[in-house]
């Protein structure tokens, strides 16, 4: 689910769960995760050929960019 809204209203939301705050990025961490050729190259031809290569380098981006938390680990939850 995106929320386009500041960290405090997204903590004030009713179904907000404290344990899921790492979840919450801003604007230019977003723009530094979608800027990955995982996202960029979509519509490029070759796309489905090279997404090995693309999901390494978009996994590397979401834990530079997210600093590595258990939150974006998918086998952690």
């Amino acid at each position: 689910m995106h929320l386009f809204r500041s960290e405090e209203h997204a903590s004030r939301w009713e179904g907000f769960r404290s344990e899921h705050a790492a979840g919450l990025l801003t604007l230019a961490q977003l723009r530094d995760i979608m800027a990955t050729p995982f996202m960029r190259e979509r519509l490029n031809g070759r796309y489905v050929s090279e997404a090995v290569g693309y999901r390494r380098a978009f996994l590397e981006r979401l834990r530079e960019v997210t600093g590595n938390d258990a939150f974006w680990h998918p086998a952690s939850r």
